[in-house]
C-alpha cells in the first residue's frame, strides 16, 4: 500500500509541475507587448526630418502619444493604433488626415522593436528601430 500511495503522490506532483510550466510560457508571451514607452534609436529613411529621438508611448486602450523635438522646441501629438492578431503588423493613425499607416513589426526580448514600412512616394522599404524606455 505504501508503494501505491507514493506512486500516486509522484503522479500528482508531476502533473502540477507540468501545469505551472505552461502558465510561465503564457506570461512571457503576454509581457512581450507594445504597451509602454519606446524611443526611436535608428531610421534608415533618408528624409530631411529624422525620427531618431522621437518617443512613442502606447496605452492599452489603443491610443498613444508621440513626442519629438524640432527647430521650434518640444512638441507632441496623440496617435491611435491597432495591431493584427499575431502582433506582426501595426497600424498607426497620426491624426494628420492620411489615415492609418501600416508597418510590419517585430519585438525582440521585450526591449527592441523594429518597424519596416514602404514609402508611398519612392516604393522603397525602410526600417525604424525603437528601444523600450519604460
Amino acid at each position: 500500500l505504501r508503494f501505491i500511495g507514493m506512486a500516486v503522490i509522484a503522479v500528482i506532483m508531476s502533473v502540477n509541475f507540468m501545469a505551472c510550466s505552461d502558465d510561465d510560457d503564457e506570461d512571457d508571451k503576454q509581457s512581450n507587448t507594445i504597451i509602454g514607452t519606446w524611443e526611436v534609436t535608428g531610421d534608415t529613411s533618408d528624409e530631411e526630418y529624422n525620427d531618431i529621438g522621437d518617443i512613442y508611448t502606447f496605452y492599452s486602450d489603443g491610443t498613444g502619444l508621440l513626442e519629438w523635438v524640432d527647430n521650434s522646441g518640444k512638441d507632441s501629438s496623440t496617435i491611435t493604433y491597432k495591431i493584427n492578431s499575431d502582433n506582426t503588423i501595426i497600424y498607426i493613425d497620426y491624426e494628420d488626415g492620411d489615415g492609418f499607416e501600416e508597418m510590419r513589426m517585430s519585438i525582440t526580448d521585450n526591449a527592441l522593436m523594429k518597424w519596416t514600412y514602404t514609402d508611398e512616394e519612392d516604393g522603397k522599404d525602410y526600417t525604424m528601430t525603437l528601444k523600450r524606455v519604460k
